[in-house]
């Protein structure tokens, strides 16, 4: 397999990078996970702009966040994986020593890699998941995309025993984020997403952003509001999206099931409409027209 390391192409067995490297001994660093099918990126400009204000945040300096575009698109030539993920992480570098403050001049180290998926037609149907309720006691600068991520590995490992392999967390009473995704949940019958401006903030997902544009095409009603802890777990559905999972139906939450158990009839209703937003971004097909509905804020 090839991978990207500090502008070029390199086997993997062959990248390597300094143990002193920032990113390495601090997690200081920011990432992107890019999701292709048929050659064709999703949202690559919502995904460069998300890079950009990452980098702007942290301040590392050095990395021009468009060749993203680039390097994405050389990675999936090179190995030849139309349908892939690929993952880019920047660092802010390499300094002489160990030390909490960075040096001024580092050089970031840029390393992207692919990882070959199915592609669009096998996600007509969505994926299941089981999940479980955690308080959220991350830092609270989550709209940054950092690769510093144990606050969202330790409640993934609290939940695994009980057999959820994802953790929906909650802050405050409300929900905030999945440990690796964004959630949606219909209540009392209309399908509902925390804001990503909250305080503290939460990610700006890019499937979170292209299943709200989908179902807006599709009429399906959608409101951008917060959504209590309550209101989660008497939800008649709930939906994870992300760029690496895409889309996946909760039929369990802390053991019990959400619904009837089964992937619900918004669900089934809001997949459908996110694939043909992604095949007509991704050239795969022509969107068949449907009334729309508003995106409700309060």
């Amino acid at each position: 397999m090839q991978v990207w390391l500090n502008g070029r192409l390199v086997n993997a067995q062959d990248a390597k990078i300094s143990v002193f490297d920032r990113g390495f001994l601090f997690g200081d660093g920011v990432y992107e996970v890019v999701r292709f099918f048929g050659g064709a990126p999703v949202g690559m400009d919502l995904h460069i702009a998300r890079l950009g204000r990452s980098l702007a945040l942290t301040r590392i300096e050095g990395f021009d966040p468009t060749q993203l575009q680039s390097i994405s698109t050389a990675l999936i030539e090179k190995n030849g994986w139309p349908n892939a993920s690929i993952y880019l992480q920047v660092s802010r570098g390499a300094a002489p020593t160990r030390t909490h403050m960075p040096p001024k001049g580092l050089v970031p180290t840029v390393f992207a890699c692919a990882s070959e998926c199915g592609g669009i037609e096998d996600l007509e149907t969505p994926t299941t998941a089981a999940c479980a309720v955690v308080q959220d006691e991350r830092w609270h600068r989550c709209e940054i995309k950092t690769t510093a991520l144990l606050g969202n590995v330790l409640p993934m490992l609290a939940v695994a025993p009980s057999g959820s392999e994802e953790a929906i967390l909650v802050r405050g009473g409300f929900v905030s984020e999945g440990t690796t995704s964004n959630v949606f949940a219909v209540v009392r019958g209309q399908l509902v997403t925390p804001p990503v401006d909250t305080t503290p903030e939460i990610l700006n997902g890019v499937m979170r952003t292209r299943l709200l544009e989908a179902c807006v095409h599709a009429g399906i009603p959608c409101s951008v509001r917060p959504i209590c802890e309550e209101d989660l777990r008497g939800a008649s559905e709930i939906i994870l999206t992300a760029s690496r999972r895409m889309f996946s139906a909760v039929t369990s939450l802390d053991g019990h099931s959400v619904g009837c158990g089964m992937i619900g009839p918004i669900a089934t209703r809001a997949n459908a409409a996110l694939i043909q937003r992604l095949r007509r971004e991704c050239g795969l097909a022509t969107l068949v027209a449907s009334p729309s509905a508003p995106i409700l804020a309060s």
